[in-house]
């Protein structure tokens, strides 16, 4: 059994704490073959999807203190890479991380050649296309707080003097990367909405600023649907934006409220795996690319949930595959 991950560099990831790195592990431990290859490296052959890809080996990993893994140096052998089909893979995970620009975007559009009813696709490409994480939310206002996406500063000032502080993040943007807070006294406020908006040329996601953040913001772990699990994550010092996972969270009546609304989305475009991010009662984001912090929360929590959605994967594709 193959299953392929089309990853970032397997050079660039920290396999202490990485998502697809414990999903190669528990792809391993489940016997199957791991094959990984990158979005540049995907090609379109006579209507077939292909992969120029290496064959890795991760070396045993360990439980650490905290949300880390303690790993080995190097963590993982490769053999040189050659061409594989696609389709003939178990299951192929998308793991490359945003910004969904045109190189991802082509990448999913070949990916697109893969019949997901022989080979499992996580997520979906064309749901990974549909469901932008930060733009979403917006198709459930009653789910989010205040909002308004736009590339026009006196807009974002007409909001600022309604609520007074906000958040503004990128559009495409991720990992915190480019996530501002705006207050509307900032006497900078008007630079910082030259940067942001690239001069009123870039649309960005503007939120009223939530202080419920102080209490953690919530990742919610959603696989097929259902939520399997929570953490709370917390500012750092000096930073307003989200460090990692410290806590077990509960999944509390609410949290199953958002779960059941965004699941017939979620299902209907192939987003097997997903990420609620929550604050307080509200729905910040809703992660379908390379969704992180299992790993983490494997080792915080001793959890297994890097394994458990493996197994939702490759179970079901076993047992059709034998019958």
């Amino acid at each position: 059994m193959n299953v392929a991950f089309v990853a970032d560099p397997l050079e660039s990831l920290d396999a202490s704490i990485d998502t697809t790195v414990g999903l190669m592990h528990a792809a391993q431990d489940r016997g199957a073959e791991v094959l990984v290859t990158e979005v540049g490296l995907l090609e379109a052959v006579n209507g077939r999807a292909r992969a120029l890809a290496r064959r890795v080996r991760l070396a045993p990993s360990a439980h650490s203190d905290g949300h880390k893994w303690t790993v080995q140096d190097p963590w993982f052998s490769a053999t040189e890479p050659r061409h594989v089909w696609l389709d003939d893979m178990a299951a192929v995970f998308v793991r490359t991380e945003p910004p969904v620009d045109a190189t991802y975007t082509t990448a999913t559009l070949i990916l697109d050649l893969v019949d997901p009813a022989r080979t499992a696709l996580v997520n979906d490409p064309r749901g990974i296309r549909a469901c932008s994480e930060h733009l979403l939310p917006l198709r459930f206002p009653d789910l989010i707080p205040p909002t308004v996406v736009t590339a026009d500063p006196r807009t974002i000032r007409a909001f600022l003097a309604e609520h007074g502080a906000a958040v503004v993040k990128p559009v495409d943007g991720f990992s915190g990367r480019g996530v501002l807070r705006l207050d509307r006294h900032d006497p900078n406020l008007a630079s910082l909405l030259e940067i942001t908006t690239a001069g009123g040329n870039a649309a960005v996601v503007v939120q009223r600023y939530l202080r419920e953040v102080g209490a953690g913001n919530k990742r919610v772990f959603v696989i097929a649907g259902e939520p399997v699990g929570a953490v709370y994550r917390y500012p750092a010092a000096g930073d307003f934006r989200i460090g990692n996972p410290a806590a077990e969270a509960p999944i509390t009546v609410r949290d199953k409220e958002i779960c059941a609304r965004l699941a017939p989305t979620l299902l209907r475009n192939g987003i097997h795996l997903a990420g609620l991010d929550v604050i307080g009662p509200h729905l910040i984001e809703v992660n379908v690319t390379s969704v992180g912090a299992l790993r983490k929360a494997d080792a915080l929590l001793g959890w297994t949930l890097c394994a458990d959605l493996i197994d939702t994967v490759l179970e079901p594709d076993h047992q059709r595959r034998s019958a």
